[in-house]
């Protein structure tokens, strides 16, 4: 009787342990510095919402967060970097969610979607077609549907590179038009425009932060939103909505993600901490000034754009229409 009632005490003290360090551990969260890991090259939109969101997060939690760049294979190496990191709350990426759904259908990599967990959005930015402004082919978005009816297949539109937003809002266009086209991969969004303002392509597919500069310097003209929503930073550029195509929607979101097994109690203080931060208006400024719109949403939000991310994907590469080649 005494031995058993010595190995339930021993056992309850065992118990109130864990739990102690446990909600220690949530509770004292974050004790160090806390990493988003960016997995493209400096300059980009990603690297702008990433360093605009590190100066107010910082703030709300008391620690530092440093934007750490692992650039390459599409995104692919931060992603990897992240989803083997250790699962407590300090090593984060933040980026598009294609890196953790179309990649891993597209290449070989160490990861997959599962191996994440959404944490919170932190932008939405529209896609647009643009033309340049010198070609009198192309003064409209029907000006192109027109084209490319009349001429099946030989209308070049650039994109950013394979399983993109940019490509996908390709392959979306043509199954909601029924038309046919030839798109053309970059390796990046700026190289396409430099392309096009050479005349090299009839169209590209771009995010409006990348187009912005020369939109308003005049080369090129954005034709359409390929997405559902207006864009405040280009009234009167119709969407895809108000062109009756209803199904049609490739806008880009950033958000942040860790590894699946980080603790929901750390997950849900990231959560509210960085959708606190979204509201600082020097980070709602300066994207709005490149064309882009901070975006919290909500979880749930998130989790369906991972998912049905990750459905199309592996139907896009199934049928051959997304390839790395």
């Amino acid at each position: 009787m005494h031995a058993n009632r010595r190995q339930l005490l021993l056992a309850s003290i065992a118990l109130a342990a864990f739990g102690f360090v446990g909600g220690v551990s949530a509770q004292t969260f974050p004790q160090k510095p806390v990493t988003l890991v960016v997995g493209f090259p400096p300059g980009g939109n990603i690297d702008i919402v990433a360093r605009s969101l590190s100066r107010p997060l910082s703030k709300i939690l008391g620690q530092p967060v440093v934007v750490d760049y692992k650039a390459g294979a599409g995104g692919s190496i931060g992603a990897a970097y992240v989803a083997r990191s250790e699962p407590d709350g300090y090593t984060l990426l933040i980026g598009i969610p294609e890196q953790i759904t179309m990649l891993p259908h597209m290449i070989k990599t160490t990861y997959k979607l599962s191996d994440f967990q959404p944490v919170s959005l932190a932008s939405r930015t529209s896609l647009i077609m643009v033309a340049r402004k010198a070609d009198d082919r192309f003064k409209s978005f029907n000006d192109v549907t027109a084209y490319a009816k009349a001429k099946p297949g030989e209308l070049n539109a650039g994109h950013a590179g394979p399983g993109t937003t940019n490509h996908l809002g390709i392959l979306q266009f043509e199954d909601a038009t029924k038309l046919k086209i030839n798109p053309i991969a970059f390796k990046g969004g700026a190289p396409a425009i430099v392309s096009l303002i050479g005349g090299q392509v009839d169209v590209v597919f771009d995010q409006v932060t990348t187009s912005m500069p020369h939109i308003k310097s005049g080369s090129i003209q954005p034709l359409a939103i390929v997405g559902q929503q207006e864009d405040p930073a280009l009234p009167g550029v119709p969407t895809m909505k108000q062109l009756g195509l209803n199904e049609i929607d490739a806008t880009t979101y950033v958000g942040v993600m860790a590894p699946a097994a980080t603790p929901k109690e750390i997950i849900a203080q990231l959560t509210k901490a960085i959708q606190e931060a979204l509201k600082d208006p020097q980070m709602i400024t300066t994207l709005n000034e490149l064309g882009s719109n901070v975006y919290a949403g909500n979880l749930d939000e998130f989790r369906n754009l991972l998912k049905n991310g990750d459905v199309l994907a592996a139907t896009m590469v199934k049928d051959g229409r997304v390839r790395t080649d």
